[in-house]
């Protein structure tokens, strides 16, 4: 179940139309859970990031979805490292630059939408 999740998000990854390329960095499957590691190489040199650590129940126990510039600068992530207690959505949050806004779990698709949304409107 859980390798067949991580098949899905490596489609999904694959088949966004600003995708040049998808590395999976590291992936690792049991019955009780699973992480996996890649990054999307995007149209312009950007790079986005992803990180799931995920339960037998396809519960995100842990997850970091990091999109950086040409630069390897931040341009936005969306995480739920416990290190931000004072957002509303605890421990889920946005970073935009400096910035650390409430967020909610989001999925890959919703961070590619975004992503792409950003990038083309530029």
């Amino acid at each position: 179940m859980i390798s067949n999740y991580f098949d899905f998000l490596k489609k999904v990854a694959a088949t966004e139309s600003l995708s040049e390329e998808v590395e999976v960095l590291k992936e690792s499957c049991s019955r009780e859970s699973g992480y996996i590691r890649f990054v999307i190489r995007l149209g312009g040199g950007s790079e986005l990031h992803v990180f799931e650590h995920v339960t037998s129940g396809l519960e995100k126990t842990d997850y970091s979805y990091h999109w950086q510039d040409a630069g390897k600068e931040l341009l936005i992530r969306w995480d739920n490292a416990p290190h931000h207690p004072e957002v509303d959505t605890f421990p889920h949050h946005k970073h935009r630059g400096d910035e650390v806004t409430d967020s909610t779990e989001p999925s890959l698709t919703y961070v590619l939408k975004t992503v792409h949304r950003e990038l083309t409107e530029k």
